[in-house]
């Protein structure tokens, strides 16, 4: 009895175990899994390529005044951010040193007229004698050459005085331009020495409502930027607030700092409301490429493969190949410098899916631009959703079913 109830456990515990197993396959298949295609449409948009830079922010016209002449600055009349006229003083030098050399030489002046008029009184006198018979030769030229040499004597000191002059002129300091002043690096009572060169006393902007961003462009991407191109930039102090502008120039002169090799990029950007500051650090972004109101499709449509079991279409479904030759002026004017690659999309065709060709252009990374093969209103397969399979997709599908293009059936 014990060996029969042994058995009888053993069977319902082996009865268990299939029922579990087939419950387990069954279930499984059930769940096997088709891909749904999802699909996007044409659009219209405005596409760009862009490159990133950064620098610095300055005024497009700015000057350093300085002096030519050495001493001790008396008086400043203006300060940081101070606004002043042209022609208007800003400083001025002790003028002690200066004066009393002014008169030293105006003295010397008024003595070689004095020596001049006195000489020149002589040779008239002896030229007449000479004329008369009354004075030889020798006494004449004589008279001559001593009425000469005052005379350049005369012309000397006119010129030390003029000099003398101006360079009293010079310690009085005005400024060059209409502007703001943003620098100012000297003190009453500091000695500015101008014998090898002029010091800078202060630096005058002269339009700070005009900008402009020295920007650093990496070697990589100097190539693509061009005059006029359009620029948008922010700064740390305004990081919501997007600023404007345009490529003035790019210099060819490199910078290379840690073997980086960057060349600078000059931006004209307005500042209407003086909210950008001397100093400030740009980030840039550059517009190299733009097409407006291109037709795009998402660049993963590009990369979408079929996944494993996908139904396709029947040629005999497949919509006509498209007029690539209808649209050729079209792209040309379109492309507007995009370069130009073939490339197959997936299309969905009554839940089927089948290969399309099309030209594109101008990539940014999201979306591409399409020159041929798709109009407005179509759409592409961008990807695949997962759906359980009915039971003929389970059984591997009709025999009558095209497979994918280009595998040979075995």
């Amino acid at each position: 009895m014990k060996k029969l109830l042994k058995i009888l456990i053993v069977l319902l515990v082996l009865a268990a175990i299939a029922v579990g197993v087939k419950f387990f396959f069954f279930k499984n298949a059930g769940a096997a899994e088709v891909g749904v295609p999802v699909s996007a449409p044409v659009t219209k948009l405005t596409l760009s390529t862009v490159i990133s830079a950064t620098g610095t922010l300055e005024p497009v016209d700015q000057v350093e005044v300085g002096t030519q002449v050495s001493g001790d600055i008396a008086e400043i009349f203006v300060d940081f951010n101070s606004k002043v006229k042209k022609g208007q003083v800003i400083a001025e030098l002790d003028k002690s040193k200066l004066q009393s050399t002014l008169d030293q030489v105006e003295i010397a002046l008024h003595s070689a007229e004095i020596d001049y008029q006195y000489k020149a009184n002589t040779y008239q006198r002896i030229l007449a004698l000479a004329q008369a018979n009354s004075a030889s030769a020798v006494d004449l030229e004589q008279a001559e050459y001593n009425m000469n040499a005052a005379k350049y004597a005369l012309e000397r000191s006119q010129n030390d005085v003029a000099q003398a002059k101006l360079n009293l002129s010079y310690a009085t300091i005005k400024s060059p331009i209409d502007g703001v002043v943003l620098k100012r690096a000297v003190d009453v009572g500091q000695t500015v020495a101008a014998s090898m060169s002029t010091p800078t006393l202060f630096v005058i902007a002269k339009d700070l409502k005009q900008m402009k961003v020295m920007a650093d462009v990496d070697e990589a991407d100097i190539g693509s930027v061009k005059k006029g191109q359009k620029v948008t930039f922010t700064v740390d102090a305004f990081q919501n607030e997007t600023f404007t502008g345009k490529v003035q120039e790019v210099r060819l002169s490199p910078t290379t700092t840690s073997n980086v090799v960057t060349y600078t990029v000059v931006i004209n950007a307005k500042n209407p409301k003086l909210k950008l500051l001397p100093g400030m650090t740009a980030t840039c972004t550059i517009v190299t490429k733009e097409v407006k109101d291109a037709l795009t499709i998402p660049v993963k449509a590009l990369k979408f493969n079929p996944a494993t079991g996908t139904a396709f279409a029947k040629p005999e479904n497949l919509p006509p190949p498209p007029d690539m030759g209808a649209r050729r002026k079209k792209s040309k004017q379109a492309s507007a410098g995009a370069a130009q690659s073939e490339a197959e999309v997936w299309i969905n065709v009554n839940g089927n899916l089948a290969p399309h060709p099309v030209t594109t252009g101008l990539n940014d990374g999201v979306n591409v631009q399409v020159l041929k093969g798709l109009d407005l209103g179509d759409s592409v397969v961008v990807s695949q959703e997962a759906r359980a399979a009915g039971p003929s997709e389970r059984s591997g599908g009709s025999p009558f079913m095209p497979g994918p293009p280009g595998k040979k059936k075995k």
